[in-house]
């Protein structure tokens, strides 16, 4: 008797040990990812954008978001919805999906792992959003390299500024100098600021045509509202009086020298701040929508590092270190 009431406890034990293994296995197993769908995982001390089984890009908690705060009070404070929805606004190509890991590591399986673009301005580490653009050209995006030839790209250009022949004449250009097609048409509207539309087109090759304009205030139209099968639409508006701002900021000592180049430039409403603020390296700080105008001023200053800032309103922040 004593000894089949040992054989029980036995079985019960072993039962419970596999229960609890199994349980445990369970829990630190690393979840399977949908090599079909982009997911965000949360994990110990990181966001990790997951796109397919191309790219992983680790976010880690202590880059700030804005001055204030850091990923890692995001996601303490914040739902998952609002953790995604701010990432998406910051990557140029959204996830889909959350996943929160709390047991072990997710094993990536993509071909690329890279870690997000950072600097550092007044000790706080923050996203360099120019340079996430051409990571993901360089190792997400899966356009047809065939399509994404110059002779393959049709501009739309759109005369607002009420000139004659100006549209006509700037797309002679753009397919003097790019090889690219074009239509020429006058705008509906004379407008002070110009626009740009990005239809289906990488963000490298409408920098191209961007640097072939003498444009220099272009606003990117978020949501498309000229019917065409143009891979981008360019609106060149009067740029007279354009309600913008550009202000020079830093400790550096050639605040002035760059203020006027601005200004010799054309680029009418120029201030300087002078701050403490410093920076491991020169940046631009622009709004979204913003991109191009910030584009332009990078490249005649030099600037290959750029910040995206959503409390900026018609106006970009050039910090000089």
């Amino acid at each position: 008797m004593r000894k089949r009431v040992r054989n029980i406890i036995i079985i019960l034990i072993i039962i419970v040990g596999l229960g609890g293994f199994l349980c445990v296995n369970s829990l630190t197993k690393n979840p399977e990812l949908d090599k079909t769908k982009s997911y965000l995982i949360q994990g110990k001390e990181n966001l990790i954008a997951v796109y397919k089984d191309k790219l992983s890009v680790t976010i880690p908690y202590d880059i700030n978001i804005d001055k204030d705060h850091t990923f890692r009070e995001l996601v303490k404070d914040n739902s998952h919805e609002r953790v995604l929805e701010t990432v998406n606004k910051i990557l140029p190509e959204p996830v889909d999906e959350y996943m929160v890991v709390k047991y072990g590591q997710v094993k990536l399986n993509t071909k690329n792992k890279k870690k997000i673009p950072e600097t550092v301005i007044d000790n706080k580490r923050y996203i360099l959003t120019s340079s996430v653009y051409s990571l993901f050209d360089t190792y997400y995006n899966t356009k047809d390299l065939t399509q994404e030839l110059n002779e393959n790209i049709i501009v739309d250009v759109l005369n607002a500024n009420g000139k004659n022949g100006y549209a006509r004449r700037t797309g002679e250009k753009i397919e003097k100098n790019l090889g690219m097609k074009y239509n020429a048409a006058n705008y509906a509207n004379n407008l002070q600021e110009s626009y740009v539309i990005l239809n289906n087109i990488s963000v490298e090759k409408a920098q191209d045509i961007i640097m072939q304009l003498n444009e220099k205030y272009f606003k990117i139209q978020q949501i498309p509202t000229i019917p065409t099968l143009a891979n981008i639409v360019v609106v060149l508006g009067k740029e007279e009086v354009v309600p913008f701002e550009i202000e020079v900021t830093g400790s550096g000592e050639n605040l002035k020298s760059i203020a006027s180049e601005l200004k010799r430039a054309g680029y009418a409403k120029v201030n300087i701040e002078k701050e403490s603020t410093k920076s491991d390296k020169r940046i631009i700080e622009y709004s979204s929508e913003d991109y191009f105008i910030a584009y332009k001023i990078a490249k005649m200053l030099n600037i290959t590092d750029m910040i995206e800032r959503d409390n900026l309103k018609d106006k970009i922040r050039v910090i000089i270190n």
